[in-house]
């Protein structure tokens, strides 16, 4: 890390934006436009309510538990992983939000992609700060980008990748420092490192890393400062105190952040959520051997082309050795650290996935191999034929961890081998991933968004020939690049600004194209209704853990949604959560999943308790239902007695004596407002048993006794028919009216009977026999 005081050129600036384009182009084509973990889901659910409301909850993936996330002492369901990548998604989730024909997961997906491809860049330009050729330094950053677990995981929204850009750019920052003595490297290497720990808390351990490196840029030596120990200390106080302040800004502030955000959440600044079983607990030795050679989730199965990291050290020893040592370190706290993780294997993924933060250093370590065999030919053409071999290898590897979700082989595996996570899971090679993941692939497994389930008829040959066009187009310019014999303070702005605006169109347009053809149409009317007839104290409940994405990707309003499973029978945390929802809001929309409302826990409190003020089905395959209720204890009514009787209309007058059903009481909403609504709650009391079930109407009544509204059915919402009726019994029975936005203010009455469904005659009323009705009110709307 000698100090050099000179800059990349314009041309290796201008290179390393072209293997930032032409990577970002491969990863569009392999696009899925789904988050295939409970880790994504959780994490973008904080981004969803941080867009969305200015929350920082993740309440829409409460059917998962205390898997990814804990309760809060306010209540709500926050998420065990760091803020950074929460941070860093959100500008893309926000413009998606503001742009109607964008998916919000979507484009949080390109999150990793876009830093993925970053890291590719920083590789190249590391190269050439080593004093690698252009052609050797395109090489580490490809090899990193297409032959390693980086490219499966450009799918994902794991915060591996983010946390590999992080750290891989803190390095940068350090080595660029140590070149220019430009304090504006330190402080970005800084702000990096802290992006990076924001979303990993365990990259704090590689911080004493960055602090020894920090000591190596800054030059001259300590030792040459003066002769005596208070000379050297004065002189590099006053020398080194900016750059060191440049750099230790932004870690002291991710520190300060890191302690806010664990209050923020579980109201201590120490506190990160990680509950009690989570621990570093493994066998070390036994998670060591599967997180390297292990045939299940060994690194080097899953890059071959890595194990040229291992002659690639010789170099790095000859040339760069701090460099060498501080790659070293950094890649053995990793390896040392999650070997102990009680889940070293990274649970549902492809390959090591906690060691994927390494891979950029593991590739810059290989890539002196690589060039032996390749270009210096130190093994002849038996070198060339392994470095060749290599290369494809780890390709293929990566091809085929994109093609289909990896969790496929993990279901198998559980299926097969008990407990989950078996140990022969790992150490069988008839279990590993790389076997069984070719006997998944299929044409209705293949998840890449321009797939469809076949050949070629589920082939989206528009999204697929738009993507194919970015990597051809990527790669035909990176070609020119190489061969261009323009000198190296050359940069050509025109055509590099044309590209990133073709970059940019292309992203844009596929996404777009996908937002059309990956949504379900019935989820978007649902999202529309929301954000046109939603308002201020709403809440969304949706009982469809499988359209949460769907659901995030269309809807854009700002309503709290509460994702929760479908329930016959509801359990104590799910009346938990309706309890909460109560308490927070005057009106929630339910999204169910199929079935009756008669048969949802969910809908038989909501339709017992609370009042329906609309059920409508959206026109589509799967005819979804959308109900709207009000909530019982955001209402204000007043309550009246009233003890009216119900009974034959053929026979006499009806008395208590002779009635068959008395309205004891009722309670309503004295003033509405257009748009708004007016709630009833009846108290019903059977004096004998009916074998008839009649139906309850409710009329709203003008002054001129015009009927504008209405809502008819058997009680409780159709649960309770008359015919199940005990005498003595009572029964409460709550109805919702929606009121028109044009409604005029003025008085209004409701006015309320029984009648017999099937002749349509009313019940005679001992309070009104001549219209067979009740009014009750008035009601001012105003």
């Amino acid at each position: 890390m000698q100090s050099i005081h000179r800059d990349l050129s314009p041309k290796d600036r201008s290179t390393a934006f072209l293997i930032f384009g032409f990577l970002l182009a491969c990863y569009m084509l392999t696009f899925t436009g789904v988050i295939d973990s409970s880790d994504g889901l959780s994490t973008f659910a904080t981004t969803e309510s941080l867009v969305r409301r200015g929350a920082y909850d993740s309440n829409q993936v409460l059917w998962m538990g205390n898997q990814q996330g804990n309760l809060g002492p306010d209540g709500n369901l926050y998420s065990r992983k760091g803020v950074g990548m929460v941070w860093l998604a959100a500008p893309l989730v926000w413009l998606a939000k503001l742009w109607p024909s964008l998916g919000l997961v979507h484009a949080a997906l390109l999150l990793n992609p876009l830093l993925t491809a970053w890291t590719g860049a920083l590789l190249f330009r590391t190269g050439r700060r080593l004093g690698w050729s252009r052609a050797h330094a395109i090489a580490a950053a490809l090899i990193f980008g297409l032959a390693t677990m980086a490219w499966p995981y450009t799918q994902t929204y794991f915060s591996d990748p983010v946390a590999g850009w992080g750290l891989f750019a803190a390095a940068y920052g350090l080595l660029s420092y140590a070149q220019s003595e430009r304090k504006l490297y330190l402080f970005g290497g800084g702000l990096a490192w802290g992006i990076a720990y924001l979303t990993r808390t365990i990259n704090l351990m590689t911080l004493p890393i960055y602090a020894v490196g920090l000591l190596l840029v800054l030059t001259p030596p300590f030792q040459q400062l003066g002769h005596d120990f208070a000379t050297r200390a004065r002189r590099a106080f006053w020398r080194y105190w900016r750059p060191v302040v440049a750099f230790a800004i932004p870690i002291a502030a991710a520190g300060l952040l890191s302690l806010w955000w664990n209050w923020l959440r579980f109201g201590s600044v120490w506190d990160t959520g990680y509950v009690a079983s989570e621990t570093f607990s493994a066998n070390w030795l036994f998670g060591l051997f599967g997180l390297t050679v292990g045939p299940a989730r060994g690194v080097l199965w899953y890059n071959p082309i890595l194990v040229l990291a291992l002659p690639g050290t010789l170099w790095f020893w000859r040339r760069q050795r701090r460099i060498l040592f501080l790659a070293l370190a950094l890649i053995a706290v990793y390896f040392a650290v999650y070997a102990k993780w009680y889940m070293w294997h990274g649970g549902y993924s492809w390959g090591a996935r906690f060691i994927v933060p390494t891979l950029p250093f593991l590739t810059l370590l290989a890539l002196p191999g690589w060039r032996a065999l390749m270009s210096d030919r130190v093994l002849g053409w038996v070198g060339v034929v392994i470095g060749g071999g290599l290369a494809v290898a780890s390709f293929a590897v990566q091809v085929l961890g994109l093609l289909v979700p990896y969790s496929l082989v993990q279901d198998r595996l559980a299926a097969m081998v008990t407990p989950l996570f078996a140990e022969e899971t790992f150490t069988a090679l008839r279990y590993s991933p790389l076997v069984m993941q070719w006997q998944m692939v299929r044409p209705e497994t293949i998840h890449l968004a321009w797939w469809h389930g076949g050949w070629p008829a589920g082939i989206d040959w528009l999204a697929l020939a738009v993507a194919l066009a970015g990597v051809f187009v990527g790669l035909f310019l990176l070609v020119k690049q190489m061969r261009n014999s323009q000198r190296d303070d050359a940069d050509d702005h025109t055509r590099n600004g044309l590209y990133a605006a073709a970059l940019l169109l292309l992203t844009l347009g596929l996404l777009t194209y996908y937002y059309t053809t990956l949504v379900a149409p019935e989820m978007r009317s649902v999202a529309e209704r929301l954000r046109t007839e939603g308002r201020a104290g709403d809440a969304v409940l949706l009982l469809r853990p499988e359209a949460t994405q769907d659901f995030a990707n269309v809807y854009r309003g700002a309503l709290p949604v509460y994702g929760m499973f479908q329930r016959d029978t509801l359990a104590d945390g799910d009346r938990t959560v309706l309890n909460r929802v109560r308490a927070g809001y005057a009106r929630t929309w339910v999204v169910p999943s199929d079935g009756a409302p008669e048969q949802s826990g969910w809908e038989r409190a909501l339709r017992t308790e609370d009042f329906l003020l609309a059920d409508d089905r959206i026109s589509g395959p799967s005819n979804q239902r959308l109900a709207l209720y009000a909530l019982l204890q955001a209402a204000d009514m007043a309550e009246n007695g009233l003890g009216a009787a119900f009974g034959d209309p053929a026979g006499p007058l009806v008395t208590e004596e002779n009635g068959w059903i008395r309205l004891n009481g009722y309670a309503l909403t004295p003033t509405a407002t257009p748009g708004g609504h007016i709630l009833l709650t009846l108290l019903w009391q059977s004096l004998q048993p009916v074998t008839t079930d009649y139906q309850v109407f409710v009329h709203l009544l003008d002054a001129q006794g015009d009927k504008l509204l209405q809502r008819d059915g058997q009680p409780v919402q159709w649960m309770r028919p008359t015919s199940t009726w005990q005498a003595g019994e009572e029964i409460v029975d709550h109805y919702g009216l929606l009121l028109p936005a044009t409604l005029p203010a003025g008085r209004y009455t409701l006015a309320v009977g029984l009648y017999d469904p099937v002749s349509g005659q009313r019940l005679a009323a001992s309070a009104g026999p001549a219209s067979y009705a009740i009014d009750l009110g008035p009601i001012q709307v105003q």
